[in-house]
């Protein structure tokens, strides 16, 4: 018999339920998330026994994904990658240089990016065709990771199928390794979020990134990008009476 156990004071879950919990969310945000209900459960804002702690745990509302701010996490989740297979290091190098939504990097061929200063695309999202400049570290890693590929192959292909992988197949990927850095809220927006973070940082332009991310307004941009939280969280810091 599957039998509930203690993972906190006042969560109880099955080892499946567990383990589905992990499966699904990693191990870093499921213990968040058990640390987070037990706490909501000594504060009197839970009931300290629900009929299912999973599924509560599986409907509590995920914190908004953030860049990656700290570039020595940026080198760790690059490092522990790049161990693993080089398909995943460059997914996330290209996405960090780009700007792209994965959904936009996932089916790209060789011949997309092979030779070219730029990738010219129709946005999963806005169905719109965008040039995106390719930097020059990029043109580099690509004709280094291109060589003995034809111009018909994925970029980020199955060695299974051959096709590309799946998005939820990334976000693994992203995750675990995002895990192992100490990075915390990985999503599939983590690298164009990140790479639109330190695009403000470096250059000071919302208007440019926002023609970048094809936004209506520089607001939608700075927020998107986590810029309006942390400016009013420095503020409040510095802010006395």
């Amino acid at each position: 018999m599957n039998r509930k156990k203690q993972f906190a004071d006042y969560v109880r879950l099955t080892d499946q339920e567990y383990d589905s919990l992990e499966n699904r969310l990693g191990r870093h945000q499921t213990r968040l998330r058990i640390k987070r209900l037990n706490e909501l459960k000594i504060n009197g804002k839970r009931p300290l026994k629900f009929k299912s702690d999973f599924q509560a745990l599986s409907a509590m509302t995920p914190r908004t994904v953030e860049p990656i701010r700290d570039k020595t996490q940026i080198e760790a989740m690059k490092s522990s990658l790049k161990q693993r297979s080089y398909r995943d290091y460059f997914l996330f190098v290209l996405g960090l240089n780009t700007g792209l939504r994965v959904g936009d990097l996932l089916p790209l061929k060789v011949g997309d990016v092979r030779g070219k200063k730029y990738i010219v695309l129709i946005e999963e999202k806005t169905t719109k065709a965008k040039r995106f400049p390719l930097n020059r570290e990029i043109r580099s890693f690509l004709s280094d990771y291109t060589i003995g590929m034809s111009d018909d192959d994925y970029l980020f292909a199955s060695s299974m199928t051959g096709e590309p992988i799946k998005r939820d197949r990334a976000y693994k990927i992203l995750r675990r390794a995002a895990e192992e850095a100490g990075v915390e809220f990985v999503g599939t927006h983590t690298m164009r979020k990140t790479f639109g973070y330190h695009f403000y940082k470096q250059y000071k332009d919302a208007s440019m990134l926002q023609k970048i991310f094809n936004h209506s307004s520089q607001s939608i941009t700075l927020r998107y990008i986590g810029i309006s939280q942390e400016e009013i969280d420095d503020a409040i810091d510095d802010f006395s009476l």
